[in-house]
């Protein structure tokens, strides 16, 4: 007989490990999953260097402990400080690292929060925030919906102050905002006035800023809009803004080099306190040595790491412009405002099932979610992701192209009517 909260915990739907995946060449009938934000394009070049390395027999021990060796923090430190541009330098004891950044999402809703209280995000925003952030914490959570307002814009920080009061009236106590800097799902970058603005938000409220910046390196040039980049919140002098010790950031190694395997994730922040606690409880989610002594590696090399980014930069923009592509020939809407990620925030709406859309559309949303795996295609949903409406779907396209082209290829033979059964009988249309 389990506790309360361990049957609780045992009714948490969560898929465990993928089954008949989907091959052009070996499992052509798979499953196209284009849920995972793995960016499968830089595998085999990741694999290849990683197996030229070698280890030191210190890896087979403990080692410095649970947070990291110093030779990777001073690393990581570094790499931040070229690629973040961070004002104030980033020092090695400022970077702590666990076993991947949803070990450290976790911790701060622990550190931050007392049982019962809340953090604010902005939907549409990363669904699995939910579960990292509540599961075992006890912490709420409050999200913003801006409305016809761009949140990266200071009308959304004027949306957010609203939410942020009528949370209060309702009894709640805010604690902390988490953003996505690069944004999961919608793959834009927050302006440097935006980040002031929320620090500035932030440090009036007397709460922490969480930037989660774990896309930060894969924004790729589009020719349509030049001027846009990534700004590290890092890169702000916060003089006369708001206490660094109230501003905090989230990155690791699984989205900019591919290397979600290493389970290795770090957080950044100027609060002795916060980082204290986080290396307290560290001990239950401590990375491999094998895994630090790889990344480590990897981050001193930067004569590797500049040519693996810019490989990566070309091929997140090939394969985001042929997802466009691709949607487009299929009469399917999406946010084109895109310049990061390995995503594509896709719109359904108008395909809703007409028998409950009327009636419950997230229903409808749920219903066309499972009657696009019966059609071979996984995708996270809108309402996972806390979307303002229902009908949105994220859609992963760091893929091979083959698998690109048959999930959307899926995809369009649902919309039109077309039944799982009869697929593969379809002429390949792109």
């Amino acid at each position: 007989m389990l506790s309360i909260r361990g049957s609780n915990w045992g009714k948490v739907d969560f898929a465990h490990g993928k089954k008949d995946v989907y091959n052009f060449y070996t499992n052509p009938n798979g499953v196209v999953s284009f849920a995972n934000a793995e960016n499968w394009l830089l595998h085999d070049d990741l694999s290849d260097y990683f197996n030229q390395q070698s280890f030191d027999r210190q890896c087979c021990a403990y080692g410095e402990g649970y947070t990291g060796t110093l030779r990777l923090r001073s690393a990581m430190a570094k790499h931040l400080n070229t690629h973040f541009k961070a004002f104030t330098a980033i020092d090695a004891e400022e970077v702590t690292f666990a076993a991947g950044v949803t070990s450290l999402n976790e911790l701060c809703a622990f550190i931050l929060c007392n049982p019962n209280e809340s953090i604010l995000l902005v939907g549409p925003v990363y669904g699995a925030f939910y579960r990292d952030l509540t599961t075992r914490t006890s912490v709420h959570l409050e999200y913003v919906h801006v409305g016809d307002k761009d949140q990266f814009s200071p009308d959304g920080i004027t949306a957010i102050e609203a939410e942020f009061q009528a949370a209060e009236a309702r009894g709640r106590t805010i604690k902390a905002l988490i953003i996505c800097n690069p944004h999961n799902p919608l793959g834009r970058c927050y302006p440097r006035e935006s980040l002031v603005g929320l620090l500035r938000l932030c440090a009036s409220k007397g709460i922490h800023l969480i930037s989660d910046e774990i896309y930060a390196l894969s924004v790729y040039k589009r020719y349509d809009r030049p001027s846009e980049a990534f700004i590290s919140v890092r890169s702000i002098d916060f003089t006369g803004i708001i206490n660094p010790d109230q501003v905090h950031v989230l990155y690791g190694m699984s989205k900019d080099f591919g290397a979600g395997g290493l389970r290795l994730g770090c957080l950044i922040s100027q609060n002795d306190e916060l980082n204290k606690a986080t290396r307290a409880l560290c001990r239950f989610s401590s990375p491999s040595q094998f895994s630090m002594s790889l990344a480590a590696t990897m981050l001193e090399d930067q004569e590797f790491i500049r040519g693996f980014l810019h490989k990566s930069h070309t091929l997140l923009l090939q394969n985001r412009l042929l997802a466009e592509e691709l949607l487009r020939e299929a009469g399917i809407g999406f946010h084109d405002k895109g310049i990061s990620g390995l995503f594509v925030w896709i719109d359904l709406s108008a395909h809703l099932p007409s028998e409950l859309s009327q009636e419950d559309a997230w229903a409808a949303e749920r219903l066309l979610s499972h009657r696009l795996e019966l059609a071979g295609v996984i995708m996270s949903t809108g309402e996972q992701y806390h979307a303002p409406e229902p009908g949105w779907f994220r859609l992963v396209f760091c893929v091979s192209e083959e698998t690109l082209r048959e999930g959307i290829r899926r995809i369009s033979a649902l919309l039109k009517g077309v039944a799982w059964s009869n697929l593969n009988s379809i002429a390949k249309c792109y």
